[in-house]
């Protein structure tokens, strides 16, 4: 399966910034769904389907792994 990394035609040194940069940018919106979460807690409302979709995001990154592991 092509990647947009292969499309790009990055070599590995930048094939490895961008992998890491993804992290990053997933961390970095992980960190700021939390910060929402808190701060509707904080102003005592509850943020149902934000804390809903936590599982939700987790649930789908782990079948799409596998989807893709066993594709790959």
């Amino acid at each position: 399966m092509k990647t947009e990394m292969d499309a790009l035609g990055m070599d590995e040194r930048q094939r490895l910034a961008w992998l890491l940069a993804n992290r990053a940018t997933l961390l970095l919106v992980g960190v700021v769904w939390l910060g929402m979460i808190g701060w509707e807690l904080v102003q005592h409302r509850t943020p149902y389907f934000m804390l809903a979709m936590v599982p939700a995001f987790a649930l789908t990154r782990l079948m799409t792994y596998r989807l893709y592991l066993r594709t790959g």
